[in-house]
């Protein structure tokens, strides 16, 4: 055994928000948590748009935005892909069932993950396992059924313990282990079909401490916690929903017929409509010439300013963005007005034209690091970048939907009904509960892309090119 050797255990707690979990904190109700809190570091950190599961793992597994990855929602549309052939797995995607097993291969080849990267990787319930052999994927036997089992009863609480349980059964067979990432979903779940406050949301935080208590303690009888490096964080937010306004059907019955999941044949579609943690929305317009994504007055043009209008006076529409009519320029638009992103090189601006959507009134900053740091605080945490970030993606669509805080864009086919939804830009949605048990690492505002170079430096490893800052 190798004397001093760094550890690296991440606890991904889905859908946890940070001042839920100080509330909870502050209440006794996390007791390991907060011994973690007095030790080391909680602070809050910003996540990705779409704030949602599966693109927002990316960030903190590659250092890479959804749209570096082209993966750009949990739901996608690739209207190449589409235009090309209609009988083509490239032309769209659902993470959410069987087609999660193509995140993996959707992925670039070329952007290593950490468990490329830190030796003996373990792996709990977590989509991206490229890589990862069978015996290293704790959660992988019996997974389909647990999650099924949980989606349609909604009693979530048994994935989470048996995961646990998978935890320290690798503990207690005597392996080792350099990266071991471990995701307890169920207060995601919990929050979408209860309340981000409800019992069982508050049972599911719990569930986690308890596991990072026991976890801890059998890591200290080992002598290894001293040099493990423990980390979580989470994926998104979470608000809840009182309104259900479905943008495919809305679409449709503007004369622009929408294909989306779970309805994607339908005959000579107009447009296609991908929704991801259901306060996110992608808009792919189909009724032109070519296959190419939309800039401002091809979309304007297509789409039509009274669809446009229409769109925009929609309650469930907080704001919409979609490209300029030169490379590296966005309109962020709501029924106010319009303001206009630039990212030229390093240098980000935001200019408020006949109106100030995102609140922000005029920025001109050098840097990515500057513009979160303009922005953090914000309604709307690191809106420059990561509407940048996005656009990357052809597959994000011509037009980007972002909800208002309790209303959501998909109606009928979310079974069991959905009370809370993520994938916004909303401080609520992008802010993320960030703690780890070191001191004296740098204070300046973070990413969760910041944590993929972080770990790395914690083991002495060379780190790739990423798009975020190590904070150690």
């Amino acid at each position: 055994m190798i004397i001093n050797k760094k550890r690296v255990l991440f606890y991904l707690l889905d859908g946890a928000r940070p001042d839920i979990l100080s509330e909870l904190i502050a209440q006794g109700k996390l007791p390991h948590l907060q011994q973690l809190v007095e030790e080391g570091t909680f602070r809050i950190a910003t996540t990705c748009f779409p704030s949602t599961t599966g693109p927002a793992y990316l960030p903190f597994l590659t250092g890479q935005f959804p749209g570096t990855m082209n993966i750009p929602g949990i739901r996608w549309f690739d209207k190449q892909e589409f235009k090309r052939s209609r009988w083509n797995k490239m032309a769209m995607r659902s993470y959410c069932g069987p087609e999660a097993g193509w995140f993996n291969t959707d992925m670039p080849a070329d952007k290593a993950t950490l468990f490329d990267l830190l030796g003996e990787s373990y792996n709990l319930y977590n989509m991206i396992t490229r890589n990862i052999p069978d015996e290293y994927d704790l959660g992988k036997k019996g997974k389909n059924w647990l999650y099924t089992r949980a989606h349609f009863s909604k009693r979530h609480h048994p994935v989470d313990i048996q995961g646990h349980e998978r935890i320290m059964g690798l503990l207690k067979s005597g392996k080792d282990f350099d990266f071991l990432f471990a995701v307890f979903p169920s207060v995601d779940w919990d929050s979408h079909y209860h309340h981000i406050r409800d019992h069982r949301t508050v049972a599911a935080y719990q569930i986690a401490d308890n596991s990072i208590g026991e976890v801890r303690a059998h890591l200290e009888k080992k002598g290894w916690w001293k040099n493990t490096l423990f980390m979580l964080t989470s994926d998104h937010g979470l608000t809840p929903s009182h309104t259900h306004f479905d943008l495919g059907d809305w679409m449709t019955e503007q004369g622009l017929k929408s294909v989306g999941y779970p309805v994607i044949w339908r005959r000579n579609p107009q447009s296609a409509v991908m929704i991801s943690g259901n306060s996110f929305g992608s808009i792919h317009l189909l009724n032109h010439e070519g296959s190419h994504a939309l800039q401002q007055k091809e979309m304007v043009k297509h789409f039509g300013e009274e669809k446009l209008n229409g769109l925009l006076k929609q309650k469930a529409v907080d704001f919409i963005a979609y490209r300029g009519n030169k490379e590296g320029e966005y309109y962020v638009q709501n029924h106010h007005g319009k303001a206009l992103i630039s990212q030229q090189g390093t240098q980000y601006v935001y200019e408020p034209l006949d109106a100030d959507p995102l609140f922000l009134k005029g920025i001109a900053v050098e840097g990515h690091r500057a513009a979160l740091e303009s922005t953090f605080n914000s309604l709307y945490p690191d809106a420059l970048l990561q509407i940048s970030q996005l656009f990357k993606s052809r597959r994000a669509g011509d037009i980007v939907v972002s909800a208002r805080n309790g209303y959501d864009l998909r109606d009928f086919w979310e079974y069991p009904e959905h009370k809370g939804s993520h994938g916004s830009l909303t401080k609520e949605h992008m802010h993320v509960p960030l703690i780890y048990n070191q001191k004296g690492w740098a204070e300046h505002s973070a990413r969760t892309a910041d944590i993929f170079p972080s770990i790395l430096k914690w083991m002495n490893k060379s780190i790739p090119v990423n798009e975020g800052d190590a904070l150690n």
